[in-house]
């Protein structure tokens, strides 16, 4: 038997640092649901964090997906003595994929599961993600499980958006 997987988590304070450089570059972005460069989608909501949060995992499952984990950032944030508002990445996916993936190309695993970031700031709450199509471009025999993909959290994010 093979020995068992090594898992090298970042150490808290640290991405707890991480984050705070990144969280004024995701407040300041602009909204309205416009892809962001890099295949980035940013989108308000019409409601307030809990009930966005809520949603977005009601609607992963609806959607015949897992929540794989959730991280709770203003959780971390505060460890290092940051007050920020509200911001949560939840982590989804479902084996179906990952076979496909492991099937065709499975150099892509490393993409999954895919993300999505519901976070409050001063302009309300906001939902982003990477487009599937665009994480899976680089990964040949792959560009229609993203194209597919990208329905699918079009989906789940019109659950939360306005």
């Amino acid at each position: 038997m093979c020995c068992p997987r090594r898992f090298h988590l970042v150490p808290p304070p640290v991405l707890a640092l991480a984050l705070c450089a990144l969280a004024p570059a995701l407040a300041s972005a602009q909204m309205g649901g416009m892809a962001m460069p890099g295949g980035r989608v940013m989108a308000p909501s019409k409601y307030g964090f809990d009930e966005a949060v809520s949603r977005a995992k009601q609607a992963v499952t609806d959607q015949n997906l897992m929540v794989v984990f959730t991280a709770d950032h203003q959780a971390m944030l505060r460890m290092v003595g940051k007050e920020t508002k509200g911001m949560l990445t939840i982590e989804f996916f479902h084996p179906r994929y990952g076979k496909t993936i492991f099937e065709t190309n499975h150099a892509a695993g490393i993409e999954v599961p895919l993300r999505l970031v519901v976070m409050e700031g001063d302009m309300g709450t906001m939902v982003s993600y990477d487009k599937p199509s665009y994480v899976f471009r680089k990964y040949k025999g792959l560009e229609a499980l993203g194209r597919e993909l990208d329905g699918v959290v079009t989906a789940i994010t019109a659950s939360v958006a306005k």
